[in-house]
């Protein structure tokens, strides 16, 4: 007898994340300190401060719901050729429901991770390969609960101060003190945030909490917690989208690699002979704490790195000059170096498998190439790697095709 794999879901701001191969708390980290003193042959105490986890998901989902989930957009409004931005990110609350048993729905335990700070998104496709995308966060709490995880929103208005939870929340209790939020923050309309913390901005009981100030949360905002309840919730089948509604994977046949010129209307050409790209998106998060918070106040970063590279096996030797020339910017009939290159513009389009209609477009405006190190080897097709990175940091995903 064991966990199947079908019993523990992923359900961020109130949507099941679809086709996770991987997912949940990893690299779990408690900073500790033993403690020792002259004239005692044995140690004090292990003094702990505020963890530092990583959360990950990697899935095989193409369409754009992760992107409109960490941007703080409901992925059900999400148009044709609408555009995310990952600078655009916000924390993220997930919730980790367990079904009771195989081919069963109700729900017994389960894990609240809230307040998830996005720090790197990977895109992988591969000629032979199914179309994978991880997307990693880091946080400072996880609560596992002795019944169903909730998240639960509410609408701010400036004035309400009181804020009901929809069933009985199950307590918690950490340095003595009764907690029944695990979570807080608030969204505004502007796409800021604010983390509230127990004691300072709110307090609570089983039923609700109540906000100090009630303009934190002004008209426009939504305010957003996690808690635990003895409630049993369930978690049909059809929660999870089926091949009908989305593709259960995309593999390489139906995606394809355009690199453009530097016009002001770049023109695109279609490479040929790509047999894997990557692209990565990934900042260095910075936590800022303060006195009498056993939480991070928040998390943010200075800059975003963008890179990638493009495996290709050209079809022969002119074919693969063409693509030096290109992607260093050279006439292909003039010489080209490692110093020979300037930004271009980039498009990985994938395309559904049945119809052919774009599914996501991701875009990098201004990638500049290395040119690709030719190494032969006895008994294998040359295959040459052309990395990038974005020289500001910019990608753009779309919904679809890009406008």
């Amino acid at each position: 007898m064991a966990i199947k794999t079908g019993q523990i879901l992923h359900d961020a701001r109130g949507f099941v994340v679809d086709r996770i191969q991987t997912g949940g708390v990893s690299n779990l980290n408690i900073p500790q300190d033993t403690i020792k003193e002259l004239g005692n042959f044995n140690t004090v105490a292990i003094v702990r401060d505020i963890p530092d986890l990583s959360f990950d998901i990697e899935s095989l989902d193409c369409t754009t719901q992760m992107e409109a989930l960490v941007t703080n957009v409901d992925p059900t409004t999400v148009t044709d050729g609408q555009a995310f931005d990952f600078q655009n990110a916000v924390p993220l609350d997930v919730i980790s429901p367990f079904r009771s048993a195989l081919n069963h729905f109700d729900i017994v335990k389960g894990i609240g991770i809230p307040y998830l700070n996005l720090e790197s998104v990977a895109y992988k496709f591969g000629v032979k390969d199914n179309a994978a995308q991880t997307f990693s966060f880091r946080g400072d709490s996880v609560y596992y609960v002795p019944g169903s995880p909730r998240y639960q929103a509410w609408d701010g208005d400036g004035t309400t101060s009181t804020f009901s939870f929809a069933n009985t929340a199950i307590v918690y209790h950490e340095t003595g003190i009764p907690e029944y939020a695990l979570s807080v923050c608030v969204h505004y309309a502007d796409g800021t945030y604010r983390r509230l913390f127990h004691g300072t901005d709110y307090s609570d009981t089983s039923a609700n909490f109540v906000l100090v100030d009630p303009t934190v949360a002004p008209s426009g905002s939504k305010i957003v917690a996690i808690y635990g309840t003895a409630t049993v919730d369930t978690f049909p089948q059809s929660v999870s989208a089926n091949a009908s509604v989305k593709p259960a994977a995309i593999r390489g046949k139906d995606i394809d690699v355009y690199i453009g010129t530097v016009a002001a209307t770049p023109v695109f050409t279609r490479w040929t002979g790509v047999q894997s790209v990557d692209c990565t998106w990934k900042v260095t998060l910075d936590a800022d704490q303060e006195f009498g918070n056993k939480q991070y106040v928040t998390q943010d970063y200075d800059v975003p790195d963008v890179s990638g590279s493009i495996d290709v096996k050209s079809r022969d030797v002119a074919d693969l000059w063409t693509k030096i020339a290109q992607a260093s910017n050279v006439p292909t009939n003039e010489v080209a170096s490692p110093l020979t290159s300037t930004p271009l513009p980039i498009e990985i389009r994938i395309s559904h498998p049945d119809t052919g209609d774009r599914v996501k477009t991701i875009y990098v405006p201004d990638a500049r190439f290395t040119v690709p190190a030719l190494q032969g080897k006895v008994g294998q097709k040359q295959e040459v790697s052309f990395p990038f990175a974005s020289e500001g940091g910019f990608i753009y995903v779309y919904n679809g095709a890009r406008p």
